[in-house]
């Protein structure tokens, strides 16, 4: 809940933001804006869900080597470009780099390249 950081801010307070999704989780989530920009996502239309559209490989997630649509965090499967999971979780990861630190659910041998 990165609305926190405008808060802490004004105060000179350092933040730490805890997320309860995994390390992979968390940076799938911060390039949501990157795959909008691509095209990747909206998805054109329903066909998309069952073509093997999603089985498409992205390669521009730093630590992620071989990460399908498929195994992003499921709120880009979208057709709506104003979807409003979409767009939020966007505004929250983005606002997140703000943080001076975050903590993860995760463990470093299952997370290692992600983590790095």
């Amino acid at each position: 809940m990165s609305f926190s950081l405008d808060f802490v801010e004004q105060l000179n307070i350092p933040e730490v933001m805890f997320y309860t999704t995994s390390a992979c989780g968390f940076i799938g989530y911060l390039h949501y804006g990157e795959l909008v920009a691509r095209g990747y996502v909206p998805l054109k239309d329903e066909s998309c869900f069952t073509n093997g559209y999603l089985e498409a490989e992205i390669d521009s997630i730093p630590g992620m080597k071989g990460i399908r649509l498929k195994d992003i965090p499921s709120f880009i499967r979208t057709t709506d470009l104003n979807d409003i999971m979409l767009n939020y979780n966007i505004v929250q990861h983005e606002h997140a780099s703000r943080a001076k630190a975050i903590l993860f659910n995760t463990y470093d041998e299952l997370e290692e390249e992600v983590l790095k």
